[in-house]
């Protein structure tokens, strides 16, 4: 696919980064030790560029300084073979991962606790709400090559892990508070937020923050009013961990999100959004003990959405103004996992062995019988669980991760049930023939149940604008999909290239993805024979084992940062069709290169930089789903006054740029400038005057 791109706008482009990568400082700057570290490839933790898998994190002050995201799609957009799904009058964001997305086929989590959400409609099947101010990491590992991180996984693993009180409080500091404040041209959005943390010795700490946000209809570059994209915004978290002995760990969290809009076209509903997350979490690690590093967790997540109808659409029959409807899902689960470490003659073993298990609740409450929310997204109950096993072997340069996964499931809903189970192996071998390369290659099965959605749809499609009614038909004879992926890779890290103590890292992979018995949605031909499965007319939709997907690609990456100046390159190229019909997927995102650089100066007070994302055409995919080639050019700044005062500036789509992201319902947001004042107190509390 041609990128489409104009030569004056690729020039402007890249002066303008350019620009931001001049340091006009002549004092030394010292990289920071990296500590980012990622779970999700085999749940023990390693830095990024060393995982044998296509993980990527991104750390807070990354988010902070380069992003100041009011959505976190705005980050997630940016990360190599990652792509997301939003709807402008939703706050919410369903995420791709090399061509797969809905119904779980993305696990994502937050801090380990499943986002099971799904509402089916003219949007994705599957979203999730989060406070992008609360968020501390985002942990993504893409592909089925996370056997031990749950069922359902076929594309990929993503688990935000959220504020904790060493996010707040600096060592030595016993009391400290953050109070930041944002302000976005384009919609007019205010964001205030504010963190207060407290530690007692070394037993007992907490968190506390508080979001709130009110965003305007935004204007997208063409300078057209997205109507309904405008919304209100209520979160709040608290933790608390106590360490009761050496070693050992007790965490609560507790997380709370609200958002109120106006979500429709025609038929406009009154829409309150509130997403719950309660965990408790107990965790054993002493580094002496090499047979026990224990976790184990239970969680709670529910997700309701109120809606009330306060604009009916101008067609007969429509559904009544005033009323309302209900819909919600409750997930609760448990995990719990050890890993324990020993040598074997001339081999470094960590075996990692677990349990997890989550229950899906779905509750629809839709009176109107023109409105069909209990059609769409039916209520129900779907247990899903599993245990593995997994070792992670070193010999000399040879690393070897052998894992083996054991997944069941049931579920019932509208008078339909269904079950099943499965065995997912996993194999990865690595060799690291000198300290800066290492080479690896994976095969890895994963397994996904089928939802309730689609085993259970069920009922009848109310006309619209004179259509005729259609039906809904379950399929209780739905097989789960079995994802069978290969992919291999070369990790890079060079230290002290151009200059001492500059580093480079990189990764380029390649993959193959089979799956087999691919879920999606066909139209059945009405037929008056006896025994045909629709004999309503004109036609029904049901949801069935389509065919074989087969989705392969290629990604790349590679960070240099020198101190005083730093850079970045990624690139992302997928493709997908379907084995029986060799038709293109509709869910293959377009090619992406993303180029991005910057400098410090001031003894590090200032960063500035600039980041462009240069996005192809598709038109591989069936009509009315067709995208344009962009390109769009982010800038940003951030400067520390002093210990406790930063400013920030972020420019998002410098050139007001007009484009559709792919999958979008809506064009995106023209230029937008984000201005940022980020206030923080701290200190050792004075027993004898009580001031800091």
């Amino acid at each position: 696919m041609a990128l489409g791109l104009t030569r004056s706008m690729l020039l402007a482009s890249a002066s303008a980064i350019a620009m931001t990568g001049m340091a006009h400082a002549q004092d030394e700057i010292v990289l920071d030790t990296i500590t980012v570290t990622t779970t999700t490839a085999t749940r023990t933790e390693s830095a990024p560029f060393d995982a044998l898998s296509g993980t990527t994190v991104v750390d807070r002050d990354t988010l902070d300084t380069e992003y100041a995201p009011s959505r976190i799609a705005d980050v997630l957009d940016t990360l190599p073979g990652v792509w997301t799904d939003e709807n402008a009058d939703d706050p919410a964001t369903a995420i791709n991962i090399r061509g797969l997305q809905d119904f779980g086929r993305v696990n994502v989590m937050i801090d380990g606790a499943r986002q099971n959400f799904q509402r089916t409609g003219h949007n994705a099947n599957g979203m999730f709400y989060i406070d992008p101010e609360m968020i501390r990491a985002v942990d993504v590992t893409r592909g089925p090559t996370s056997t031990i991180y749950g069922s359902g996984a076929i594309g990929g693993v993503v688990d935000f892990r959220t504020l904790t009180a060493d996010d707040v409080l600096r060592p030595g500091e016993t009391v400290a508070g953050r109070l930041k404040g944002r302000y976005e041209t384009n919609s007019t959005g205010v964001n205030g937020h504010a963190e207060v943390a407290a530690r007692v010795g070394n037993a007992f700490d907490a968190v506390a923050a508080g979001t709130w946000a009110s965003y305007g209809d935004y204007t997208d570059g063409a300078g057209n009013e997205i109507v309904n994209s405008g919304y209100g915004l209520k979160s709040g978290l608290f933790e608390a961990r106590a360490r009761p002995a050496d070693g050992h760990e007790l965490t609560a969290t507790g997380i709370l999100y609200n958002a109120t809009y106006d979500q429709g076209e025609g038929t406009v509903y009154d829409t309150d959004t509130t997403t719950e997350t309660y965990r408790l979490k107990y965790r054993y690690q002493r580094p002496e003990d090499r047979f026990f590093d224990l976790s184990a967790q239970v969680y709670y997540t529910a997700t309701t959405t109120d809606q009330t109808i306060i604009e009916a659409a101008n067609y007969f029959p429509r559904p009544s103004l005033g009323s309302e409807r209900e819909f919600k899902i409750e997930t609760t689960g448990v995990d719990v996992f050890n890993t324990s470490r020993v040598m074997i003659g001339q081999t470094h073993h960590a075996i990692t062995y677990g349990a997890d298990a989550f229950r899906d609740q779905v509750k629809t409450d839709d009176p109107d019988p023109f409105s069909s929310g209990e059609e769409f997204t039916p209520p129900g109950e779907r247990n899903v669980y599993g245990t593995y096993i997994q070792d992670q072997m070193t010999i000399g340069m040879l690393d070897i991760i052998g894992a083996l996964r054991y997944d069941g499931y049931d579920l019932d809903g509208q008078g339909t049930t269904s079950s099943g189970d499965h065995l997912s192996p996993r194999i990865t071998v690595g060799l690291t023939p000198v300290e800066w390369v290492t080479v690896f290659g994976t095969y890895a099965q994963a397994y996904r149940a089928p939802s309730l959605t689609e085993t259970t749809w069920t009922g009848t499609h109310p006309p619209v604008g004179g259509a005729p009614p259609f039906e809904f038909l379950p399929n209780a004879n739905l097989r789960p999909e079995t994802a069978n992926n290969i992919e291999g890779g070369v990790n890079f890290r060079f230290d002290d290239v151009v200059q001492d103590g500059d580093r480079i890292r990189a990764r380029v992979l390649g993959y193959y993805n089979q799956v087999d018995d691919y879920i999606g949605t066909v139209v059945l031909p009405y037929s008056r024979r006896p025994g045909a499965a629709c004999t309503s007319p004109p036609f029904c939709y049901q949801y069935e084992n389509i065919s074989q997907a087969n989705l392969w690609g290629f990604e790349a990456g590679i960070d240099y940062d020198a101190g005083r100046w730093f850079a970045g390159l990624s690139g992302t190229i997928s493709r997908g069709t379907d084995a029986e019909t060799g038709n293109d997927l509709d869910t293959i995102p377009p090619d992406r290169l993303i180029l991005s650089g910057g400098f410090r100066a001031l003894s590090q007070k200032l960063t500035a930089g600039g980041r462009l994302s240069l996005v192809s055409d598709q038109k591989d995919v069936s009509p009315g789903l067709e995208s344009d080639a962009y390109a769009v050019l982010d800038l940003y700044a951030k400067y520390d006054v002093d210990d406790r005062l930063a400013i920030g500036l972020n420019i998002d789509n410098v050139f007001d740029a007009y484009y559709q992201p792919f999958l979008d319902a809506e064009a995106a947001p023209g230029l937008n400038a984000k201005l940022t004042l980020d206030l923080r107190l701290g200190g050792n509390l004075n027993k004898s005057s009580g001031t800091y």
